[in-house]
């Protein structure tokens, strides 16, 4: 078994690899379960996360693009997010907001994805997160950022807090590519215009 979620009716919901499917129990006795979703073709499940209406968001860790699925009652797949989005998904909860929370261990990121804005919407709804192109890295790195406006700014200070670079972003920047970064940890701060930013460590071998 792996990913627990409840909702306020007392269900409890339990995803298992093993049948590729989710299961319901009624709380706080917790018994007598009953096959709620069967997910449609294979699901390496990591986590799950109800929705109000009663679907199941599906953080999945088989090779794919679509590391997020929704499915619904009828064991139909009825959404998705698509690996542009969201790189890799291990956790995954829903707040009283209705804020689809993420947390993906590979880029060290938790993702804050407004549902109303539609998956394929402006991505106003997009908390800004940065990605590395490998970490740790030897020599340079390419740093990727999503959710930034036009008048971000990224700083780059060593593990002392001494500020090494400063320049605009525009989506991307290539850091260590004048040949003479040092071995250590590094920190990159993108700040948007609006006031929101995102930090990435880096350590540099």
């Amino acid at each position: 078994m792996t990913g627990l979620a409840a909702n306020s009716t007392s269900y409890l919901y339990v995803s298992s690899r093993a049948q590729n499917a989710t299961y319901r129990y009624t709380a706080p006795a917790v018994a007598s379960p009953v096959k709620y979703t069967t997910y449609t073709g294979a699901s390496q499940t990591r986590d799950i996360a109800i929705t109000s209406e009663g679907n199941i968001w599906v953080a999945r860790d088989d090779p794919t693009t679509m590391p997020l699925r929704l499915y619904n009652a009828n064991d139909v797949m009825i959404d998705n997010i698509l690996d542009t989005l969201v790189p890799s998904a291990c956790g995954v909860t829903m707040d009283e907001s209705g804020y689809l929370w993420v947390s993906d261990t590979d880029n060290d990121c938790i993702y804050k994805i407004d549902l109303t804005e539609g998956i394929e919407g402006s991505g106003e709804g997009i908390t800004p997160y940065l990605l590395a192109s490998s970490n740790p890295f030897a020599g340079q790195v390419t740093i990727t950022g999503i959710g930034f406006d036009s008048q971000s700014i990224i700083s780059i200070y060593d593990i002392r807090g001494n500020l090494v670079s400063s320049d605009s972003f525009f989506g991307s920047y290539m850091l260590g590519d004048s040949g003479d970064l040092s071995q250590g940890i590094y920190f990159a701060r993108v700040r948007c215009g609006s006031g929101s930013e995102s930090v990435l460590k880096l350590t540099c071998l």
